[in-house]
């Protein structure tokens, strides 16, 4: 090893930072008027960018804070400070032996401007999904930056886009709202390759005590997907997360364990990016990582979990593809995502798409993909609206559809979190999307899209179940009306109080009695 090492040691510099330092000489030295001799200029520069990350951190680190998780047992006899074995009660996380079962970083957020309350935003992995059960029941506790420990319940967690928003129990701490300042959110979607960002977070829980640790770095790339994500798989083409399809940054930043549910800001101290998995493979280097771009399709999802509903997702309703190798030569454009299948009378159907077609932007953005239509399908959500710029390959013919989307599928209702219904049970029934759960879809169902409400849930011993209506029937008209939204039912179901006929989708029909004035 060479000798320099231990000298910039002994002097008090990193690698990083002379590499810092290197490049705000090199920058100083390039600017009109730099004359030679005046490299000590790069040294003003580097303070200033030096200072820069200093005030950011210092604004932001109060909105971070550390994510505890742990089980009402106790926990197993360990060493003490002293070698002394002893039993930490692990009931007691505001204490700071307490041994975590699972840990991370957040990141305090507001709904607006005005609103006192204070929720919590980080990734949805911290909080244990793998005791799915229990996740919506256990509080987290959280350690503020005053190192002060606040209870959080969850308010809604979406596993699809590892997102999950908890709300900080600050009135039982006897804390007050203005002594817990939320960050300010950033716009991710402008963000460019080389931009500097700062991380902080919870690094292998040594931020227990409220303090975050911060690093710094570039932005790497855009539009990455996890390093482990297999679209191909059965699982994930129907459970897995958006960010298969490629909505992920790739920073440089020291994410370790325990940085999941981090900050990543700007210089402007804006929240641009919520730190989560590694993106290392094992065996190598693991200094790099992911970051979710708060961009306004996060902010989106972000919003919905706020209000405590589940997380819907567009259906667009057609098996995409990629373009073969030998059509680029033949067709006026560099890349697009192919239709390879369209379901009967889906979105996709009415609007105009075909098999065979191409499609190339989707609310003018580019598709370059099948990766790149999923996600730009899904972030629209249930209910949206899709421009849709397509060719069509037979005929060269260009046009624009506008579809409204369907829902996609959840795979598995018990991950989702949500403490509150977009509409109350009619008459004890609850209703969704027509594809708004996997397990209703049989194949019939995919190669024709039901315009119907799918019934989700019916209580018992109430006017819906005495009518004979079950989960999995579909539901075509209220009344006279036609229905394929749940808000369509609602609006329909609203306007008749008394006995309600509805029709089902083979035709047969139930009368649900009005509620009994008892």
């Amino acid at each position: 090893m060479s000798q320099p090492q231990p000298l910039i040691r002994r002097l008090g510099l990193s690698v990083r930072r002379l590499s810092l330092l290197g490049f705000a000489v090199s920058f100083s030295c390039g600017l009109p008027g730099a004359a030679a001799g005046q490299e000590w200029d790069g040294l003003a520069v580097a303070q200033a960018i030096e200072q820069q990350f200093v005030d950011v951190i210092a604004r932001c680190e109060g909105a971070i804070v550390s994510i505890t998780k742990v089980s009402p047992a106790a926990a197993p006899e360990r060493p003490g400070f002293l070698l002394r074995n002893r039993v930490r009660p692990v009931d007691r996380p505001v204490d700071l032996t307490a041994s975590p079962e699972a840990f991370g970083s957040g990141v305090v957020i507001a709904a607006d401007a005005n609103d006192r309350a204070r929720y919590v935003l980080t990734n949805y992995h911290v909080l244990s999904p793998e005791r799915n059960a229990a996740v919506g029941k256990e509080p987290a506790y959280v350690r503020l930056s005053n190192h002060r420990a606040v209870r959080a319940d969850v308010i809604a967690a979406d596993p699809r886009s590892d997102l999950a928003v908890l709300r900080l129990d600050l009135a039982a701490a006897g804390i007050n709202p203005e002594d817990v300042p939320p960050i300010r959110l950033g716009d991710a979607s402008g963000i460019r390759k080389g931009q500097f960002v700062l991380a902080l977070g919870n690094p292998y829980a040594i931020g227990r005590d409220g303090s975050a640790s911060a690093s710094w770095g570039l932005v790497s790339n855009i539009s990455r997907r996890p390093a482990d994500a297999d679209a191909e798989s059965p699982e994930n083409e129907w459970g897995g997360t958006i960010h298969q399809y490629g909505t992920l940054l790739h920073v440089d930043t020291r994410l370790s364990l325990g940085t999941s549910g981090g900050a990543l800001v700007n210089l402007k101290g804006e929240l641009i990016g919520l730190t989560t998995s590694l993106a290392a493979l094992e065996g190598y280097e693991k200094s790099v990582g992911f970051a979710i771009p708060i961009d306004a399709a996060m902010r989106r999802v972000i919003e919905t979990l706020l209000q405590g509903y589940e997380v819907e997702y567009g259906f667009l309703g057609v098996q995409p593809g990629d373009l073969r190798p030998g059509e680029l030569g033949r067709l006026p454009l560099t890349s697009a995502a192919r239709v390879d299948f369209v379901s009967a009378e889906s979105p996709a159907f009415q609007g105009g798409l075909r098999t065979d077609d191409l499609i190339v932007q989707v609310n003018d953005r580019p598709v370059g993909s099948a990766d790149d239509l999923m996600r730009e399908i899904g972030l629209l959500g249930a209910g949206g609206v899709a421009r849709i710029d397509v060719l069509r390959f037979f005929g060269n013919v260009r046009f624009r559809a506008e579809v409204t989307l369907g829902k996609w599928p959840v795979v598995d209702d018990s991950r989702i979190i949500a403490t509150r219904r977009r509409h109350s049970p009619w008459r004890g029934l609850e209703v969704d999307y027509p594809t708004g759960r996997r397990r209703f879809l049989t194949s019939d169902v995919m190669e024709r899209y039901h315009h119907a409400v799918l019934v989700l849930n019916v209580a018992e011993e109430t006017a819906a179940h005495a009518a004979g209506l079950r989960p999995g029937d579909f539901i075509t008209r209220v009344g006279d009306v036609a229905v394929e939204t749940p808000e369509q039912f609602h609006q329909a179901a609203a306007a008749l109080p008394d006995t309600v006929t509805l029709t089902r989708l083979d035709g047969t029909q139930v009368v649900v009695s009005a509620p009994s004035e008892n």
